[in-house]
């Protein structure tokens, strides 16, 4: 039976400064709508979607000075999939890949308002303690928690991985890709038979040296260009430090560690997903996080870190950062980094990174000109920050170079791939969706002849 619209309301939700106001047919801006467009997508009257509100289906975002309020699109749209779904396990199947029904069973991560639990233990609190991101590592590989702080004995670069580097090594002035770097050393790592690997039980002195051939690859925005290979017993967040050519003191190192902590894992996101169906038709560890590393570079993920800096850089004046603070506004892009369905009321994990970077008592400039652009976004529509923009701040306040945001999220979600990699593993299957065939409009469609 099809439901009838929403009658036509005397009164039209308030836009937020400086956007045109909804229309006759509700307004919708990139990942955000009004009531109305959120009634006309669901199918239902306003007080049905007041209703969702109070049950806590959907949470929306308050306007600083206004009544109106507005929705996630992805969280509407993740409603009325999982509505569509009661339909029959078609529409289910249909429905899952966009925020829809869980689809995996997984025991390494659950997603709480409080942020990513590992495990059975809250991201935040193993930042504060052990507050070291080898535990964490080693937490998600084998479920459990070491005790003290973990150090792990450093391996230098094999050669092949050195070999592949070289080739894509920047030289002065170049960006680094580091998504790039990254997916090159972990394929020069590999190559042997997922047999191999499991008969040896190497998989976790793969992934440890995984990660040590990531901080040597951090080199590459060093002012140096180095490439410089661990060495000695320290902790991993020190030789990702000296890689970047920064002095590894303990405030750097702390915050070095709690950025990897606080991204090691997310439950299935895409990467992981990437990393769980290589794994599921046996492909080895190194091309498993290889096929993660690809799907991470996205501009909506880790390569957003890298967008993000890029125009904080040509940021020089007032007058540059306002019209910037306008121009997200104003166009509310689902590409922007505010607002993700996992928490409607605001990322934990970027607020957490925000206040670590305000407590830098001597912060550069690039530093405070993005904390401004935050709080002049969020003073205007009241969404929240995601992730890349807590990793950004947090490494601007730190001074690390260019690029580091991105390499860290890389490095430290390397952490949750592997665990995901072994999970899926054991599950036994193949990951293998179905495609529904829709033919296109005259497709197949046969000329009747006129001769």
């Amino acid at each position: 039976m099809t439901r009838k619209q929403p009658p036509t309301q005397s009164r039209q939700a308030a836009a937020p400064a400086g956007i045109a106001p909804p229309g006759a047919n509700g307004w919708s801006a990139g990942g955000f709508v009004d009531s109305r467009e959120a009634c006309r997508l669901l199918q239902v009257k306003a007080a049905t979607l007041y209703t969702y509100v109070s049950r806590g289906l959907l949470h929306p975002v308050a306007q600083p000075g206004r009544k109106a309020r507005l929705y996630l699109r992805e969280e509407v749209e993740g409603l009325r999939a999982r509505s569509q779904a009661r339909m029959g396990h078609g529409a289910v199947a249909a429905t899952a890949l966009r925020w829809g029904q869980p689809v995996i069973d997984t025991a390494i991560t659950e997603i709480t308002p409080a942020g990513p639990r590992y495990r059975g233990h809250l991201a935040a609190d193993l930042a504060g303690f052990p507050g070291a991101f080898e535990n964490v590592a080693e937490l998600l590989w084998t479920g459990v928690l070491p005790d003290g702080a973990s150090v792990w004995p450093a391996e230098p670069l094999a050669e092949p991985a050195r070999r592949a580097l070289r080739g894509l090594w920047p030289r002065a002035g170049e960006p680094a890709d580091m998504a790039r770097l990254f997916q090159a050393a972990a394929l020069a790592l590999g190559g042997g038979s997922v047999d191999e690997e499991v008969r040896s039980g190497s998989h976790i002195a793969g992934a440890r040296r995984l990660l040590f051939a990531f901080a040597t690859c951090c080199g590459a925005l060093s002012p140096q260009r180095r490439l410089r290979a661990p060495s000695g017993r320290k902790p991993l967040a020190v030789h990702v430090a000296e890689a970047l050519g920064m002095p590894a003191g303990e405030s750097l190192a702390r915050a070095i560690d709690t950025m990897l902590i606080l991204g090691a894992d997310h439950e299935l996101s895409p990467p992981t997903f990437s990393a769980r169906v290589a794994a599921s038709v046996g492909a080895e560890l190194h091309a498993c996080v290889g096929a993660a590393l690809a799907t991470l570079s996205g501009t909506g993920l880790a390569g957003g870190c890298d967008r993000i800096e890029q125009t904080l850089a040509s940021i020089q004046t007032r007058a540059q950062l306002d019209a910037w603070i306008a121009r997200v506004v104003q166009q509310r892009a689902r590409s922007l980094p505010f607002g993700i369905e996992s928490y409607p009321q605001g990322d934990p994990r970027a607020a957490q990174l925000l206040r670590m970077a305000r407590s830098q008592s001597r912060r550069p400039r690039r530093a405070d000109t993005l904390l401004r652009f935050v709080d002049g976004v969020q003073a205007r529509v009241g969404v929240p920050p995601r992730l890349e923009l807590g990793l950004v701040a947090a490494c601007a306040a730190w001074d690390l170079p260019a690029g580091s945001a991105a390499a860290l999220w890389g490095m430290g979600r390397t952490a949750g791939w592997v665990a995901h990699a072994l999970e899926q593993r054991m599950n036994g299957f193949f990951l293998r969706p179905r495609g529904l065939f829709q033919a296109a409009p005259g497709e197949g469609a046969m000329l009747e002849s006129k001769a």
